[in-house]
């Protein structure tokens, strides 16, 4: 090796190491409470009573996401970050009970006792299926092994398709809509705003955790009654210093 080129590389290294440790990858995983908002210009009553039975009967469930960001640092304490994610938002719809089937009929005016092959109680569980792409700054206050961090952004996300669930008192069945439901917003936007904090476990790896809460900006569909879906849990993950 001559001199020159021990030398370009002696001036090099710096700039790659620094140049390394400006960006990183996670891989991350998600549980969170979601539900919506309901809201309504009209002043029919019946819409108004429909949005008030749901908000009476309609709750709120766990849910989930998955995938993984990429960092970029831009300072000494501030990051961009990117990436997609798979994110399942979604509530419990009305329970009804009491159901009676014709089936049932005594054909006298009353009702024989209950058909046990039949349902009862019925309940539809949705949730909505996104492909999420966050677009987000990150701030990380001094730390050495332990650095909290606060975060903000926005998500463009894509609506994929529902997965409803329905639940009697004789079983479960699954069903998957994969494509735009009628009336529905495929294009989401999405801000959230969480902190928490990175953990090192070693010269490229940390664990982070972090409390986060999301709200769609845009309504679920185009109807008399706008639904806002929101979630609010915790991310956990690894990241990797390249």
């Amino acid at each position: 090796m001559n001199a020159k080129t021990l030398i370009l590389l002696l001036l090099s290294m710096p700039l790659l190491a620094f140049g390394q440790s400006n960006s990183s990858i996670d891989l991350i995983t998600g549980v969170e409470y979601s539900y919506r908002t309901l809201s309504t210009s009209s002043s029919d009553a019946i819409i108004n009573g429909i949005m008030e039975r749901r908000d009476d009967e309609e709750t709120g469930k766990l849910n989930w996401r998955a995938g993984f960001n990429y960092n970029r640092r831009i300072s000494s304490r501030l990051f961009l970050k990117t990436g997609a994610r798979l994110a399942s938002v979604g509530y419990k719809g009305e329970k009804k009970t009491g159901i009676r089937w014709g089936s049932e009929h005594d054909g006298n005016g009353g009702w024989s006792g209950p058909d046990p092959n039949l349902p009862h109680e019925i309940q539809l569980i949705d949730d909505y299926w996104f492909i999420e792409i966050p677009i987000a700054g990150r701030f990380e206050f001094d730390g050495k092994k332990l650095a909290p961090f606060i975060e903000a952004g926005g998500a463009p996300s894509i609506y994929m398709g529902t997965r409803t669930k329905t639940v009697t008192d004789i079983g479960a069945d699954v069903n998957f809509e994969i494509g735009k439901a009628l009336g529905f917003n495929q294009w989401h936007l999405v801000g959230y705003l969480s902190f928490g904090a990175n953990y090192d476990i070693g010269q490229r790896l940390q664990l982070f955790g972090q409390p986060v809460f999301r709200y769609h900006f845009t309504k679920l569909a185009d109807a008399p009654i706008a639904e806002y879906l929101y979630n609010v849990g915790m991310e956990v993950g690894v990241r990797r210093r390249m």
